[in-house]
C-alpha cells in the first residue's frame, strides 16, 4: 500500500497515493511525503520507484532486508536513516519490531516499511501535520520522536513492575519473583540494544553541522535535539532498570545464602557440641568387662556430670564468639 501526502505552496495537504506523484513535479514548490507499506519489501516496482527519486542503491539494499541494524548515512542529495520501529507492543517491554527506511530529500521523504507503524500513525493523527509537511526532515525525525514515545511511556510504567516484584520478593514469594526478574533482564538486554543504536543515529544527526546537512532544517532543529535527548533519556533508563533487577536478583541471593550460612552455623555448632558427647558416649558404651569406673558407685553420676559440664563449656565459649 502506498500513501501519499501532498503539501502545496498554499498550505493545503492533498493525501493520495502515487498518483499524486506526476502532480508533485509538476509544482516545484510543493513537498511530499510517500508512505510506503508492504509485505514484501523486496519487490521490483517499489526498488523503481527509488531509484526514480535518485535513492542510492545501496541505502534501497539496506531499507528492503529484514533485517539490519538502524544506521544513517549522508549522500549529496538525501539523507537515508533506518529506524526500528513499533508495529505494535505486546507486553511488558516485549515490542513487535519492524525496521523502517527513511530518504530524505529537500522536497520529498519517502518511509519504507512492512506493517503498520505506530509512530507514523501518532504523526498523522497529531493537529501539527500540516506545519510538519512543510519539511521532510521534521516529518521524518518527528515519526522517530513518536515512536521513541512508545517506547519511553513502555519504560516508564516498567517501574511499577519492578516495585512489585520487589514486594513479591518481601511477602516470601522471592522464587517466583526472581525467574520473572531473569525474564526482564532479558527483554531490558535486547531494547537496550535498539536504543543504543537509536542513540547513536540521532547523536549523528545532531553532531553534524546543520549548514552541512544534504536538506533544510527549516522546523527540524528543535526536533532533531528533542529526539536526542529523549534517546538519550531511553538509553539510561534502559540500563538504570538492568542495574536495579540484577541488585535485587544478587540481593535476593545474599540474604538467601547468608541465611544459609547462619542454619549451617547452627548445625556446626550442634554437632561440635555432641561430639565430645558422643565420645564419651561411645566409650563407656563399649561392651568391655574390665572399665575401672563401671564398678565406681557414682561412676554414672560423674559422666552425667562431665557431659552437661563439656556441653555448657562448649555453649558459652560459642556465645561469647558470637557463632549463634
Amino acid at each position: 500500500m502506498i500513501k501519499t501526502y501532498l503539501t502545496l505552496e498554499s498550505g493545503n495537504i492533498i493525501t493520495g497515493n502515487e498518483s499524486q506523484i506526476d502532480t508533485w513535479k509538476k509544482t516545484p514548490g510543493a513537498n511530499i511525503w510517500i508512505d510506503i507499506q508492504k509485505q514484501n519489501l523486496d519487490d521490483p516496482e517499489i526498488k523503481e520507484l527509488l531509484l526514480e527519486f535518485n535513492c542510492h542503491p545501496l541505502a534501497i539494499q539496506d531499507a528492503v532486508r529484514k533485517r539490519h541494524p538502524p544506521k544513517i548515512e549522508f549522500f549529496d542529495e538525501q539523507i537515508f536513516i533506518l529506524y526500528r520501529g513499533i508495529s505494535a507492543v505486546i507486553d511488558d517491554l516485549v515490542f513487535e519490531h519492524q525496521q523502517m527506511g527513511f530518504f530524505i530529500s529537500e522536497r520529498c521523504l519517502i518511509t519504507l516499511h512492512p506493517e503498520k507503524s505506530l509512530g507514523i500513525d501518532k504523526v498523522v493523527n497529531g493537529i501539527n501535520l500540516t506545519a510538519l509537511l512543510s519539511s521532510p526532515l521534521a516529518v521524518a525525525v518527528k515519526v522517530m520522536h513518536a515512536s521513541a514515545g512508545i517506547y519511553l511511556e513502555e519504560v516508564l510504567n516498567f517501574e511499577t513492575d519492578i516495585s512489585n516484584k520487589e514486594d513479591q520478593i518481601q511477602e516470601g514469594l522471592g522464587e517466583k519473583a526472581l525467574t520473572e526478574l531473569a525474564v526482564y533482564k532479558a527483554r531490558l538486554i535486547k531494547i537496550k540494544r535498539v536504543f543504543n543504536y537509536h542513540y547513536n543515529v540521532s547523536q549523528q544527526l545532531k553532531e553534524r553541522h546543520l549548514s552541512s546537512l544534504p536538506v533544510k532544517v527549516t522546523q527540524a532543529e528543535h526536533l532533531i535535539i528533542d529526539m536526542d535527548d529523549r534517546f538519550e533519556r531511553l538509553k539510561s533508563l534502559a540500563q538504570l532498570h538492568y542495574d536495579i533487577c540484577s541488585d535485587i536478583i544478587d540481593s535476593y541471593i545474599s540474604i538467601t545464602s547468608h541465611k544459609l550460612n547462619i542454619t549451617m552455623r547452627v548445625l556446626t555448632v550442634i554437632t561440635a557440641i555432641f561430639v565430645p558427647l558422643s565420645f564419651l558416649a561411645g566409650i563407656y558404651g563399649m561392651n568391655f568387662e574390665y572399665i575401672p569406673e563401671l564398678k565406681f558407685k557414682y561412676g554414672y553420676f560423674v559422666l552425667m556430670f562431665s557431659m552437661l559440664a563439656i556441653a555448657v563449656g562448649l555453649i558459652t565459649t560459642f556465645k561469647r564468639r558470637q557463632w549463634f
